[in-house]
């Protein structure tokens, strides 16, 4: 009979660690849900920005080469100012 309340206390404490780890393992999944939510997020809003940043390089490498190659001066055909030739 000396042995009952230790058996009781015994019993009581596996029933409350497990309760507790139930609860402890339910809020670590949970976290673990939206940790991995926002990484997703944070990971797909990084790739747009180098995937916009790649594009703006590319199209100011590709102005770049046209302004190269363009002539500077609009050709006039030695016609002299445009005011000029008004009727």
């Amino acid at each position: 009979m000396s042995y009952l309340p230790t058996w009781i206390a015994v019993v009581v404490g596996s029933l409350l660690l497990c309760w507790v780890s139930v609860r402890v393992l339910r809020h670590v999944r949970r976290f673990n849900r939206a940790a991995g939510s926002t990484g997703a997020h944070f990971t797909h809003e990084t790739g747009t920005l180098k995937a916009r940043s790649a594009a703006l390089r590319v199209a100011m490498r590709e102005t770049r080469a046209r302004v190269k190659h363009a002539p500077a001066d609009v050709p006039s055909n030695s016609r002299g100012r445009q005011e000029e030739d008004r009727g």
